[in-house]
Order: C-alpha cells, then sequence, then structure tokens
C-alpha cells in the first residue's frame, strides 16, 4: 500500500504566507497604476501657489518611483519679480497614501550652486487628507542658499542657512494661510542689500557680514525674538512683531531697530540727505508698514 505523503510543516505555514505577500504585491501594484499622479502634481503646486502667493510655473514633471514627482525648471513670479528653481522633488509614503493621509519628503534645487549639496532645501510635509484641507506640519533645512538668486534686485549676494517647522490651517475661507504654530530660525552671512527704500525714491546700499533671526509665530502674529546683524556698514539689533497676509509681501511688520553705524555707513548716509550719523553713535529706526514698502521713522 502507497504510504501517505505528508508536507513538512514548515512548507505548509509558507504557502498561505506566499499567497498573502502576492496579494499585497498586487495591491501596491494596482494602487501605483490608478494612482491619478496628474491631479496630484497640480494640486502640490497649487498648494506652494496658494502659500506663497506667487505664481508656480514647471517647464516638466515626471514620476518618480516608488511613489512621487519630480519637476523640472520650475519658475516662482511674485508681483515685483521672479525666482528660478532647478528642480523641485516630492516623495510620497506609501503606507500613509493607502490610509487616505499625506505624509511628503520634499527636496528643492536652486540653479547655480558651486558645492555639493549647496543651494538646496528639504524637509517632510504631512497632511491628515489628500484634500489639504484643516492642520498641516511642514518642516525644513535651507543649506547654503544663495539670495540673490531669490530676492533680486533687492539683494546682489548673501548665503542663507537656516531651520524652520510650522504648523498651518489649510482651510479655505479661514483667513491668512500661514495661521499657525511655528519657529523660524536663520543665518546669513556675506550679506549685500540693494535698492533699500528711504523716503520717496532713495536708495541705499547696505554690507553685513552676518545677520542671525529667530522668529516664533503663533496663529497670524510672528515675533521677532533675535535679530542682529554686524559688518563694515555698523551693527544693528532688532525686536518686534510681524502680521502674516496674505499675499505674504502684504505681511505688516512693527519692528524696532538699534543701529550703531559704521564708517561705511555714515559715508553713504551722506549722500542721500540724511542727518549726519557719526560711527559708533546708537540711534533707533521704526519699521512699520508692508513688507514689500515698510516705512521708515527715525
Amino acid at each position: 500500500m502507497m504510504e501517505r505523503l505528508s508536507w513538512p510543516g514548515s512548507l505548509a505555514i509558507k504557502e498561505p504566507v506566499g499567497w498573502g505577500l502576492a496579494a499585497v504585491g498586487c495591491l501596491i501594484l494596482f494602487f501605483f497604476l490608478t494612482f491619478p499622479y496628474g491631479n496630484l502634481q497640480a494640486r502640490v503646486l497649487s498648494e506652494v501657489s496658494r502659500a506663497t502667493g506667487w505664481e508656480v510655473r514647471a517647464a516638466d514633471w515626471s514620476n518618480a518611483l516608488p511613489l512621487g514627482f519630480e519637476w523640472r525648471d520650475v519658475v516662482l513670479a511674485g508681483p515685483a519679480n521672479a525666482m528660478s528653481i532647478e528642480s523641485m522633488r516630492a516623495s510620497i509614503s506609501l503606507l500613509s497614501a493607502m490610509m487616505g493621509r499625506v505624509a511628503m519628503d520634499y527636496a528643492v534645487q536652486w540653479p547655480g550652486a558651486a558645492q555639493p549639496g549647496a543651494g538646496r532645501a528639504n524637509g517632510s510635509f504631512t497632511a491628515g487628507s489628500w484634500s489639504f484641507q484643516g492642520p498641516v506640519a511642514i518642516k525644513g533645512h535651507l543649506q547654503q542658499i544663495e539670495l540673490a538668486s531669490m530676492l533680486k534686485p533687492y539683494v546682489s549676494r548673501g548665503v542663507l542657512q537656516g531651520d524652520f517647522s510650522q504648523r498651518m490651517d489649510m482651510s479655505r475661507g479661514t483667513g491668512p494661510l500661514l495661521k499657525g504654530d511655528g519657529l523660524w530660525k536663520a543665518e546669513v552671512k556675506d550679506l549685500v542689500l540693494d535698492r533699500i527704500p528711504a523716503g520717496a525714491a532713495a536708495t541705499l546700499s547696505l554690507t553685513f557680514s552676518r545677520i542671525t533671526a529667530t522668529v516664533n509665530c503663533h496663529d497670524v502674529s510672528c515675533d521677532v525674538t533675535e535679530l542682529k546683524g554686524d559688518g563694515i556698514d555698523g551693527s544693528f539689533s532688532a525686536t518686534g512683531r510681524v502680521t502674516v497676509q496674505q499675499p505674504i509681501q502684504q505681511s505688516q511688520l512693527d519692528l524696532t531697530v538699534t543701529l550703531l553705524p559704521g564708517a561705511g555707513f555714515a559715508q553713504k548716509s551722506a549722500g542721500l540727505g540724511l542727518p549726519p550719523f557719526q560711527p559708533g553713535s546708537q540711534f533707533i529706526v521704526k519699521l512699520a508698514g508692508p513688507i514689500q514698502q515698510p516705512r521708515v521713522v527715525l
């Protein structure tokens, strides 16, 4: 009589596991094939535009495996100037996407970086739903970004480094987009400012070797807890508040700036019809009004 064939216990256990893994693999493949990449990448760009108040245009985009997007030759066009970005990449967590949430890592590369890793911003973005409505959170690190490429014609030279985290309410109809809590820290080295408004039309160029800033935000009010700099034109420190509005260029300043002019500033101010400033003599300036064109009161 033929003996009954018995399967080893380990093989009997592996069969259902294998079928389960195959089912999960088919589900993931189906998810990739049916995922609305085009609609989502357009939505991401529209949310960036809404956050910055600038029009966002991308020459080309493509899928990035396993689940993400890459935009190339991006232009952010504002009311007064435009900023070029070499590429933007967003990588989405598959598990969060299948559960209806958004967990995204991003990387932004500016053109003309002199060193590998420079001219780059990277971080994370999370939201509770694909509608991007309600609370969201964004974190990021800025690595050696040339400010001249972002803030022309107001900045001709300067390298930015910093970190930030911000929780926001993306619900429409609830006021400024950046309503929420956040912490922003930045350091700028070798900064040259051009075309600084002074009175009705005059401008002044200033040079600083280093500027540091720390800003704490709650709702639409951001307290400037640290803002100081020094260089050939002197040194300054500032405290006050920024009230965030949409678009961001219309945010309101309320800052008190304490200045210690240097030899360079004394020479430049003489050509603007301003009172003479002796190097090392302290004076106070009040900045009020919109960021784009604040009022200056001595």
